[in-house]
C-alpha cells in the first residue's frame, strides 16, 4: 500500500480513529438522534390516529346531533297534530253543546208558546161561556119579536167585539 502512498500504519490508525469515532458518534449522537426521530415519529402517528378518533367522534356527534333534531321535529309536528285534533274535537263539543242549547231553547219556546195559547183558550172559552149564559139569559128574558130577535143579534155581536 506504500505503492498508493498510504501507510499500514496510519491506515490502521485511522480505522481505529474512524471505529472509535463511529461508536461514540453512534452512542452519543446517532442512538439519541434516531430516538428522538423515532419519538418524533411515534408522537405524529399518535397524533394523526387521535385526530382520525376525533374526527369519527364528531361524525358520531354530528349524526346524534341530526338524528335528535329529526327525531324533535318529529315530536313536534305529532304535538302539533295532537293539538289540532284536540282543537276539533274542542269545536265540535263546543258547536254539539251549543245546538243542544238551541234545542232545548226552542223547545221551551214552544212549551212555553202552548201553554200561553192553552191559557187564552182557557180564558176565551170562560168568556165565551159567560157571553153565551148571558146571551141565553137575554133571550130567555125577552120575548122573540121579529125586530126584536135582530136586536138582540146585534146585541151580542157588540159584546163580543168588545172582548
Amino acid at each position: 500500500m506504500t505503492a498508493l502512498g498510504i501507510s499500514l500504519g496510519a491506515f490502521v490508525w485511522y480505522l481505529i480513529f474512524f471505529g472509535i469515532l463511529y461508536f461514540a458518534l453512534q452512542r452519543l449522537l446517532f442512538r439519541p438522534v434516531l430516538n428522538a426521530l423515532d419519538n418524533r415519529q411515534r408522537i405524529i402517528r399518535e397524533s394523526i390516529e387521535n385526530s382520525e378518533q376525533v374526527k369519527q367522534q364528531v361524525s358520531r356527534a354530528q349524526q346524534d346531533y341530526e338524528a335528535r333534531l329529526t327525531e324533535a321535529r318529529q315530536e313536534a309536528a305529532r304535538i302539533m297534530a295532537q293539538a289540532n285534533e284536540r282543537a276539533q274535537l274542542s269545536a265540535q263539543e263546543i258547536i254539539t253543546q251549543a245546538r243542544a242549547e238551541a234545542e232545548r231553547i226552542q223547545l221551551e219556546a214552544r212549551e212555553q208558546a202552548q201553554q200561553e195559547r192553552d191559557q187564552l183558550l182557557r180564558g176565551l172559552q170562560a168568556q165565551l161561556s159567560n157571553l153565551v149564559i148571558q146571551t141565553a139569559s137575554t133571550v130567555v128574558g125577552q120575548e122573540l119579536k121579529g125586530n126584536g130577535h135582530d136586536r138582540l143579534i146585534q146585541q151580542s155581536i157588540s159584546d163580543l167585539g168588545r172582548l
